[in-house]
C-alpha cells in the first residue's frame, strides 16, 4: 500500500486511500482555524432529517454542558468546545484522544426555524433540534 503525506490529524476516510490527491500545503490545511482545531479533534456528528425538521447529535464525552458554546452566525450553527492549556501536559507514550478543543459548523437549511431551536445534553451527547418553519398563508378577501 502506498504511503501518503497529509497534515497530521487531517486524515479522514475520504483522503486516506487517495494518496497525494490532497495537498498538505493548501490554505485549507494551513489557516489558523484549521491548525487551532484539527480534524482529529472534531466530535462525531449525526444529522437526522425528521418529519418536522432536523436533529443534530454531537458526541462530546468528557465535557460538561457549560463548557460547550453554541452560536448562530449568518445561517451557520457553530459549536465550540474548550481549548485546553498545553502547559503541564504529560509526555504521552501513546495518545489516542484528547480534549484540546473543537469547533464544528453546520450550514442550516433554508427552512430551519432558528427562533425555535433547542438543545439538550445527556451523557456526553449534545442534541440540537432544529424545527422547520411553519409556512404562513395569508388569506386575502375579495371586496
Amino acid at each position: 500500500m502506498k504511503s501518503y503525506a497529509c497534515y497530521p490529524g487531517a486524515r479522514t476516510r475520504f483522503n486516506a486511500p487517495v494518496g497525494g490527491f490532497v495537498n498538505p500545503y493548501s490554505p485549507r490545511f494551513t489557516n489558523e482555524s484549521t491548525m487551532k482545531y484539527p480534524v482529529a479533534n472534531r466530535p462525531a456528528a449525526n444529522i437526522i432529517r425528521e418529519t418536522n425538521g432536523f436533529k443534530i447529535e454531537l458526541a462530546v464525552p468528557g465535557l460538561a454542558k457549560d463548557q460547550i458554546k453554541i452560536e448562530l452566525k449568518e445561517n451557520h450553527l457553530i459549536i465550540t468546545g474548550p481549548v485546553a492549556s498545553t502547559e503541564g501536559k504529560p509526555k504521552f507514550v501513546r495518545e489516542e484522544f484528547d480534549y484540546t478543543g473543537f469547533k464544528r459548523a453546520f450550514r442550516l437549511h433554508q427552512t430551519a426555524d432558528t427562533e425555535a431551536m433547542s438543545a439538550t445534553f445527556d451523557q456526553g451527547i449534545l442534541t440540537l433540534v432544529i424545527p422547520d418553519k411553519v409556512p404562513v398563508t395569508t388569506k386575502i378577501n375579495i371586496v
